[in-house]
């Protein structure tokens, strides 16, 4: 979810999703790897899997707009910060 002050756009709207399945699939894939190496039955294994990707998807859902849109926003300084100094160049 965006701060009150920050109007989030399509693609961050589409960077946060991508993150976030990525975080449920790695956090569901890895925790059925691991069940089904120590042992556990394959119901258990999927069960716990289910758990963890779905803790990680609501988890991501939380955590990864606010990170998207202060990368985004950390870009966009950048590149103006560097348009501006091109500028500055073009001009002397």
């Amino acid at each position: 979810m965006p701060s009150k002050g920050m109007k989030s756009g399509n693609g961050s709207i589409e960077l946060t999703r991508l993150a976030t399945a990525y975080l449920a699939s790695i956090a569901f894939g890895t925790t059925f790897l691991v069940a089904t190496l120590t042992g556990v039955d394959g119901l258990t294994a999927l069960w716990r899997g289910t758990i963890a990707g779905g803790c990680a998807l609501v988890a991501g859902w939380l955590l990864a707009a606010p990170v998207v849109d202060v990368i985004l926003s950390a870009i966009a300084r950048d590149e103006a910060k560097r348009a501006a100094e091109r500028a500055k160049e073009d001009e002397a």
